[in-house]
């Protein structure tokens, strides 16, 4: 009997069982079980920061706090860690001026609705939380000028502020290398003339701007220097597991805490793979995947994988649709994936262009079939996208490209994964 694999999707995850005994190649890491009491893993990391002074002894003498905090596009468990950023203040929380930002960078604000659902009510009702806008002036002040020649401009609280803490959990990411620390920064609080610079097709299109690399990165590179200008003072970055729980957390010094969680989702997450005609994945499940743009992350994941010509099956759930206009208009202006791909090389000017280079450089080489239940099949085609009502759908589709004796890949967890693709081990049939 052929095994079923469950592939994240939305809030749930939706069964993949080959019609036929063929290999299947399983990329995902190992389990993880997160401790017994996950709140004490942050407390702990708190109390033993790395490089750094105590949170108890960086707030003895000042006044004003911010709190940068990730939007509910990312799985970041906030009703767990900021009541414990808090508690680890030197003086009760009453005496002091704290705001909680929230890092949307380009994403949309956040809804009060949102906000409860992400941080809980207890938190929401308490605390002063401020959606960032990137591109409302009124929120930003200028930073000076960066080594690279951008200017940078910030949301105005983090000048204000005697004390600048941000939080956020550290995956691989697919073109800064991995997620958390100076990302809270830039782009997370940065304005949007900042971060187009920062996300320019030419860094973007760099060889080393991948996922799992900050060596020579310059996405990555121009990032920590914001964090360090800004001056970003303290931070809180964890690790999950594929149930989104807190397994590992970092504290202390921007740099050397990140650095240290790095390593260890490196560690975590690396798998050795073989390319294969086709690539099953996902974008790890809500909130990763509440829309297609997101989803990007997981299709790029997989396309390291198939091999030219291949296919990726990807499944996301969606449920805010395509989540930026300016992303899908970018792929509807375009009547093929080479045009796509010509357009997506030319200097940038609009945002989220940087999303539709990546998607495109996918689809360069392979099909991408989207597994989805709240776009329409109009919708998906034209974005360029093969359509699939469900993943038998999907699958019969890919063989149909691929041949029936086409090898086969399943990566559940989607961007979380590290492939390190091995070319010179056996064909995977």
């Amino acid at each position: 009997m052929a095994l079923s694999y469950s592939i994240p999707y939305g809030k749930t995850t939706i069964p993949f069982t080959p019609p036929d005994n063929r290999t299947i190649q399983l990329i995902e890491a190992k389990p993880f079980p997160a401790p017994p009491d996950q709140a004490k893993t942050v407390t702990d990391a708190l109390n033993s920061p790395i490089n750094s002074p105590t949170l108890s002894e960086l707030t003895k003498d000042v006044k004003k706090i911010l709190i940068i905090t990730n939007d509910n596009t990312r799985p970041m468990p906030s009703r767990v860690t900021i009541p414990a950023i808090i508690q680890s203040f030197y003086h009760p929380e009453d005496k002091y001026d704290i705001t909680i930002l929230i890092a949307n960078g380009l994403h949309r604000a956040m809804t009060q609705a949102e906000m409860d659902e992400q941080f809980g009510r207890e938190l929401t009702g308490r605390y002063r939380f401020v959606n960032h806008r990137a591109a409302d002036e009124t929120q930003l002040a200028y930073h000076g000028r960066l080594s690279t020649g951008s200017e940078l401009w910030l949301n105005k609280l983090v000048g204000e502020s005697d004390l600048v803490i941000s939080e956020g959990f550290i995956e691989q990411h697919f073109f800064a290398g991995y997620s958390g620390g100076r990302k809270s920064i830039l782009p997370g609080v940065a304005g949007a003339q900042t971060i187009m610079r920062n996300h320019c097709p030419a860094n973007i299109s760099d060889e080393r701007s991948i996922g799992a690399n900050l060596d020579g990165n310059p996405i990555h590179e121009e990032c920590a220097e914001a964090a360090l200008a800004a001056p970003l003072g303290f931070i809180l970055n964890v690790a999950l597991n594929d149930r989104k729980q807190i397994i590992r957390a970092f504290a202390g010094r921007p740099v050397d805490a990140h650095l240290a969680g790095c390593r260890f989702v490196r560690e975590l997450m690396s798998v050795k793979a073989v390319p294969t005609d086709i690539v099953i994945t996902s974008n790890n499940g809500y909130p990763l995947d509440r829309n297609l743009y997101q989803a990007v992350k997981g299709i790029d994941t997989a396309a390291r994988v198939v091999k030219d010509g291949g296919v990726i099956i990807a499944a996301a759930g969606c449920a805010d649709g395509v989540g930026h206009a300016s992303f899908g208009e970018q792929l509807r202006r375009c009547a093929s994936k080479e045009q796509l791909f010509r357009n997506m090389s030319e200097p940038a000017g609009e945002a989220d262009k940087w999303q539709v280079q990546i998607l495109a450089r996918a689809m360069r080489r392979s099909t991408v079939i989207l597994v989805n239940g709240t776009l329409t099949k109009d919708e998906v085609e034209s974005m360029l996208f093969v359509y699939a009502a469900d993943m038998a759908e999907a699958f019969e589709k890919a063989l149909e490209i691929a041949g029936k004796g086409a090898s086969v890949s399943v990566m559940p967890e989607g961007p979380t994964v590290i492939p390190i693709v091995e070319t010179h081990i056996h064909q995977w049939r």
